[in-house]
């Protein structure tokens, strides 16, 4: 599974914003972007409490995150590289993180992350990963540990057998 973790790896890191999923109180989903910087083992982004995906995330701490192939270099539509994480989220206040997420961002995103420091509606939000699933393809999807830096095949029989307890569990509440 290292090649597994090298490629995952390596389609991140051609990565300079998350696409990020977040849902309001009232259950409406969103769909935006926002730069970020990886730094132990967590994803960092830098947001205005302006935002609705910010506002959401502090609602309900939780949020998806994803990276995809680009259209143009992929092979097949339907089977683009991708990894989604399902992350928890929390506001940044230990100044010593504080500090050396600005540095990695203001490396990696240039000096407007300077001028966004200066405006108060700007916070650091972390984004640590629960769950994260890698897939490269057809039948090529892959359970990622990103702290333990480990991946598992998942296989279409594994798959099936979670989707059809999802619908169960669904169906259960429905009838409550």
């Amino acid at each position: 599974m290292q090649a597994q973790l090298e490629s995952c790896q390596q389609l991140l890191s051609g990565f300079d914003c998350l696409l990020l999923s977040t849902v309001t109180k009232e259950g409406e989903p969103l769909a935006s972007f926002a730069p970020f910087v990886q730094y132990r083992h967590c994803f960092y982004i830098f947001v205005s409490d302006l935002a609705q995906h910010t506002k959401n995330m502090r609602d309900i701490p939780k949020a998806s995150v994803m990276f995809i192939q680009s259209e143009q270099s992929a092979r097949n539509l339907y089977a683009r590289e991708r990894a989604v994480i399902q992350v928890d989220v929390a506001a940044v206040s230990d100044e010593e993180i504080k500090e050396a997420v600005f540095q990695l961002m203001l490396e990696r995103h240039g000096k407007t992350v300077d001028l966004l420091r200066t405006l108060d509606d700007f916070k650091m939000l972390e984004l640590k990963p629960n769950k994260a699933r890698y897939v490269v393809g057809f039948g090529k999807a892959y359970d990622w540990d990103i702290e333990a830096n480990e991946m598992h095949h998942v296989s279409a029989q594994v798959l099936q057998s979670k989707n059809s307890q999802k619908e169960t569990n669904v169906a259960d509440k429905q009838e409550q």
